[in-house]
């Protein structure tokens, strides 16, 4: 039997109220182009069985209020956030069952860190009624593992296991990422979830570019930007990030007054609080280990050069500063997921491919002499460029200070893209690519690599 996988992941469907709705009409018209493609006679629909796998994150639980709730998540309060998606994404569940019409065709959903509710029954439930399905339908698979294997040498993870901040394994799966328990009524969240829920939330919301970003800004330049632009979300969201400690203390305790108004005071006391908070964590988090590979003391050591940078940056004069803080740098959270699924090809010679989403950075590492590969599909959230030192002046200034999302100066550099693994005949090895959709609903797909 012919196969055909397409794999896509980060979607981020809310209630399209918030800033940080991730599914607007340009994704909806690029997943009904690829959907319709993979029907029978289409580009990616001559084969018996063509399955549409969404790689975690499909829904974004977080965007949606009540955003603080204390750092778990239940059945009624997922059920709640669930009904504003479905209310607000018809046509994303009308796409979806007009795919399964066709013979041969599924539907798999992934956990991720910001859809960790797809573990409530409850919830899977009422995707399926929406959806149009009967509970023992096949054509929408729920996938109970941590991870997916949908051919023996693919391999297919959201990729949040392998990112310190958003690993979930708390009585949701073992060490081997099998189930504990298939009808949980609550559910302990990742870190980052909580610490975004209680702490980061209004970041995200009055800076919501943040989030999108091309390539992603760590943590540590977010907090020198808005040293620079907002000193009290800095002081406000250290101030709750203290609250959160096993010992909680008032944050920025060396900063004398005024000094909130010099950005490279503000800066050096706030990452202070974040690096107590985070070893605080650190120890809490008995369940993590680190990605194999993982050299700490490098890691130590470039996260004390750019803070250096960052320390030096922060006295030039303001646009100076903000071109500076806006140089791409690492992006550590892709590196460790990438450690991770390194490893996962390592253990396993019998895989060719590794899939991952979560970094919302498309990449493709080709390993093991090229036998193996591993590769990430990002995601179909808007993405914005960086802006280059050239293009940072007064306005652009302003703009990140106080954005306008209907007139936006950065370069709109999203892509639509998926991960296309063919099979021909049982037995046969697979083959995979990562391309992108481009056209709308009447558009085609281009082979990125």
């Amino acid at each position: 039997m012919s196969n055909i996988k397409l794999i896509i992941s980060d979607l981020h469907l809310a209630d399209s109220q918030s800033v940080l709705e991730g599914f607007g009409d340009a994704q909806q018209a690029a997943l009904e182009g690829l959907t319709a493609a993979a029907h029978s006679g289409g580009p990616l629909g001559r084969a018996d069985d063509v399955e549409l796998i969404i790689n975690g994150d499909a829904f974004d639980f977080l965007a949606i209020p009540p955003y603080d709730t204390q750092g778990s998540s239940d059945v009624p309060t997922a059920l709640e956030k669930l009904s504003k998606i479905i209310a607000a994404h018809g046509p994303f569940f009308e796409t979806l069952r007009h795919f399964i019409a066709t013979p041969g065709r599924q539907v798999t959903f992934i956990t991720g860190n910001h859809d960790i509710e797809l573990r409530f029954e409850e919830v899977r439930a009422q995707l399926r009624e929406t959806i149009g399905v009967a509970p023992n339908d096949s054509r929408v698979f729920f996938c109970p593992t941590r991870f997916y294997r949908p051919l023996p040498d693919v391999y297919i993870e959201h990729g949040n296991h392998h990112d310190f901040w958003n690993h979930c394994i708390s009585g949701l799966w073992d060490e081997q990422g099998q189930p504990l328990d298939l009808h949980p009524s609550k559910i302990t969240l990742p870190f980052g979830s909580y610490y975004f829920q209680h702490a980061a939330h209004s970041i995200s919301l009055e800076y919501a570019y943040f989030d999108h970003f091309e390539p992603s800004m760590n943590s540590l330049r977010q907090i020198a930007l808005l040293s620079l632009l907002n000193p009290g979300i800095v002081m406000e969201t250290a101030r709750l990030a203290m609250q959160m400690l096993s010992e909680p203390r008032p944050a920025l305790t060396n900063l004398a007054p005024g000094e909130e108004r010099i950005p490279v005071k503000l800066f050096e006391q706030a990452m202070i609080d974040f690096a107590d908070f985070q070893q605080d964590m650190t120890v809490r988090k008995k369940d993590w280990v680190e990605p194999a590979g993982q050299d700490d003391s490098q890691a130590q050591a470039n996260a004390t050069i750019e803070y250096a940078m960052l320390r030096e940056a922060l006295t030039l004069p303001l646009i100076e500063a903000v071109a500076a803080t806006c140089t791409p740098a690492t992006y550590q959270m892709a590196e460790s997921v990438a450690r991770g699924m390194h490893a996962v090809l390592a253990n396993d010679p019998n895989l060719r491919y590794a899939f991952a989403g979560h970094t919302h950075m498309v990449r493709i590492d080709p390993i093991n002499n090229g036998t193996q590969s591993y590769l990430n599909t990002a995601s179909w959230t808007t993405r914005l460029a960086l802006p280059a030192p050239g293009e940072v002046n007064a306005a652009l200034v302003e703009w990140l200070r106080q954005p306008d999302w209907k007139h936006i100066p950065l370069r709109d550099v999203t892509k639509f893209t998926f991960a296309l693994v063919t099979r021909h005949l049982q037995g046969e090895p697979s083959s995979a690519s990562l391309c992108a959709w481009e056209g709308g609903s009447k558009g085609s797909y281009r082979v990125l690599a």
